[in-house]
């Protein structure tokens, strides 16, 4: 099962040259080689919180675990102070309820994340919001071009605890679906079965890009 490791930051706006040569030149390389693939980062465009977030996944906690005990990650995360604010991290592992979780993501993608907490006062609470969300709503946000490439759970890390990932390619319709009738009661609806609801749309900061033989990390967005 997918376990992601995020990293929350805002860049120190003295050190941005500096910070632009660690990320890509020693910050990612090192993380990799621990075994948490760095998928991309990405810049907070909307939405309230850290400005970018740098995304990180293998492929069980176990990895996970090994790599934060390691002594190159502890160093890694230490320098990295010296260029970036008010950095935090999570720890989010998938429900199994979405499968469609790739690290390949089209150069055009923007992301739109959901959060939420379950309210359950009992079992059958959380086999109507289950219901509601697999039936429903992902059908809905999928049918609206957002493509729901997993659900995830916050294992370790400040909340809302449930985020609904969803990748966008049809910019230009995005935002007017999101204004539209459908989505705006599909939330509302939403809301019976959930609290503390955020979103956030992203857009790149840190892209891969695939070369002949390997791949290679630039900064798109500052």
């Amino acid at each position: 099962m997918s376990v992601k490791l995020n990293h929350y930051w805002a860049i120190n706006p003295r050190r941005r040259d500096d910070y632009e040569k660690f990320i890509i030149k020693k910050f990612i390389p090192g993380i990799n080689r621990l075994n948490m693939h760095t998928v991309a980062a990405w810049s907070v465009m909307v939405g309230a919180y850290s400005d970018f977030i740098l995304e990180t996944v293998s492929n069980d906690l176990d990895i996970l675990e090994e790599a934060l005990r390691n002594d190159e990650y502890r160093q890694l995360r230490s320098n990295l102070q010296n260029y970036i604010i008010n950095y935090k991290t999570k720890v989010l592992i998938s429900t199994g309820k979405k499968d469609a979780y790739s690290t390949d993501i089209k150069e055009d993608t923007i992301k739109f994340n959901q959060m939420w907490n379950v309210i359950t006062e009992n079992d059958q609470d959380r086999e109507k919001y289950d219901r509601y969300v697999m039936e429903e709503f992902y059908p809905l946000l999928e049918d609206l071009g957002i493509l729901v490439a997993g659900e995830w759970e916050v294992l370790i890390g400040d909340g809302p605890h449930l985020l609904c990932e969803g990748r966008v390619n049809d910019v230009q319709n995005f935002i007017g679906n999101l204004q539209g009738e459908r989505f705006r009661k599909a939330k509302k609806k939403l809301k019976n079965y959930t609290a503390q609801y955020q979103s956030r749309i992203l857009a790149f900061h840190i892209r891969k890009v695939k070369g002949y033989k390997s791949a290679s990390y630039q900064i798109v967005r500052g």
